[in-house]
């Protein structure tokens, strides 16, 4: 269910007024109308309706509806998020930047996806840098304001983070300070390399409590990288027999990792009970 994206707190009387862009997309895009109503969320997780009482030329205002909440509240970022048909652990997804505008489009599908949080890094054959203040500000900007797009598109109940960009050290430095605090984490390094041969059934069948995975620029990682990640933690796996571009690669290991752990409960192994005999004792 779409769901829109409060950035700012109601009033005290629980009037929200919304202009720009907000007014363009849920009048235009959408279609609204005054008396109309929509599912959206607080900025302090509680998921709300919001009732259109008037509409102008180029902002609209709003009452908020809290007895007609949807979904229950949030969950507090960090923990599992409410999905359909139950609950996952977090998705967190490392990726290496890409060229051009790639970088948007990972961070969209990647929300779409219900991933918690993604982390940027620049690695050895990474064309894009760090860059400089200005210009991560910019990126950052663009990056969260995608994230808002593709929550509200996508209905996504997860609240999606990104990172500021780091180095590949940075990305293994973190991995072992969460790894110490969260020891049923699975750290996945999706590689090209042909001895890769684990499957993402096997890395997640152990219920972790996180899922960290890895995915490298175009030109892959490099031969010392790959052993840093291997060295620190991570479990390689092979994605098929196709080279897939990095945005690919993305969607592909979020969207694969989604959907096995949504579907655990019918593929886990059950836990074995003894069976009662019906003889009685002598």
């Amino acid at each position: 269910m779409r769901r829109f994206l409060l950035t700012l707190p109601p009033d005290s009387e629980g009037r929200v007024r919304l202009s720009g862009k907000d007014h363009r997309y849920l009048c235009r895009v959408l279609r609204l109308r005054q008396g109309d109503s929509f599912p959206a969320s607080l900025p302090s997780g509680e998921d709300i309706r919001v009732r259109i009482l008037s509409i102008g030329a180029t902002s609209l205002e709003g009452q908020v509806l809290r007895e007609e909440g949807i979904d229950g509240p949030s969950s507090p970022l960090g923990e599992s998020q409410p999905l359909v048909g139950g609950s996952i652990p977090p998705i967190i997804l490392c990726q290496s930047l890409p060229k051009g505008q790639k970088m948007d489009l990972i961070v969209r599908q990647a929300t779409e996806a219900g991933v918690e949080r993604i982390l940027p890094f620049v690695s050895e054959h990474s064309v894009p840098t760090l860059g400089k203040d200005e210009e991560g500000i910019r990126k950052m900007e663009r990056w969260n304001r995608i994230v808002k797009e593709a929550r509200q598109q996508s209905g996504s109940p997860v609240e999606t983070v990104v990172e500021k960009p780091t180095t590949t050290g940075g990305i293994i430095q973190l991995w072992k300070s969460f790894s110490r605090s969260h020891p049923r984490a699975v750290g996945i390094l999706f590689h090209q390399d042909p001895l890769a041969q684990g499957t993402l059934h096997g890395y997640l069948s152990d219920c972790p409590e996180a899922v960290i995975l890895v995915v490298g620029p175009e030109g892959g990682f490099s031969d010392s990288e790959a052993s840093q990640f291997l060295d620190a933690g991570f479990k390689p796996i092979l994605l098929g027999g196709t080279i897939l571009r990095t945005e690919t690669a993305a969607l592909f290991a979020a969207a694969a990792t989604h959907v096995i752990l949504l579907e655990s409960a019918s593929w886990m192994p059950k836990p074995l009970i003894p069976q009662q005999s019906n003889v009685s004792p002598v």
